[in-house]
């Protein structure tokens, strides 16, 4: 018999709970009648964020994680960050296009036995590299933002526009910007 390397062994325990999240949830998909759904899971996730989920449509969901933060925190990964981003798949597969972390997502964390889930974790870094985009100026009708870099080319490019919450006017490059 193989000695399974440590990463093996903790990314085996995260698809082990993600399977058991998913099977706590099929009531809840029964209830809306929707199938419970089988995400691919992967484990590429690097920087601050411990986990993700997405799915597109007419695609099979995806689970990434990130196997830094759960080598340094298991217990706490297997027992929030998984139902996390478990609960974001079940969440959209019973309610459809919600708010990432509203009523619905917290309603389904509370199923999971979690009532006090937050949006963010608060594992200590240290020691994991953490890449940090640029941020941009960019102004409307009562104050400045900063984008992101990833924002910033959206609105070069044309292809998004970002409004303020507050005044709700568009926002605009505070300077001439050139990339």
């Amino acid at each position: 018999m193989s000695v399974i390397s440590a990463d093996q062994a903790i990314a085996a325990r995260i698809r082990d709970k993600t399977q058991q999240m998913l099977q706590r949830a099929a009531g809840l998909c029964a209830a809306h009648r929707v199938a419970v759904p089988d995400p691919v899971i992967r484990f590429d996730l690097r920087g601050q964020a411990a986990g993700q989920a997405r799915w597109c449509s007419r695609e099979r969901p995806t689970l990434r994680y990130n196997l830094d933060i759960a080598r340094r925190h298991e217990f706490d990964f297997l027992e929030r960050t998984v139902a996390h981003e478990v609960a974001h798949l079940i969440t959209a597969a019973c309610h459809g296009r919600t708010r990432p972390h509203g009523a619905e997502w917290r309603s389904v964390m509370a199923h999971f036995g979690i009532p006090d889930a937050s949006r963010c974790h608060d594992y200590a870094l240290e020691g994991i590299r953490v890449k940090r985009q640029r941020r941009w100026d960019y102004r409307c009708g009562c104050s400045t933002h900063e984008l992101s870099t990833t924002r910033h080319k959206r609105m070069l490019a044309g292809t998004a526009r970002y409004h303020c919450p507050r005044c709700r006017r568009a926002l605009q490059p505070a300077c001439s910007v050139a990339d």
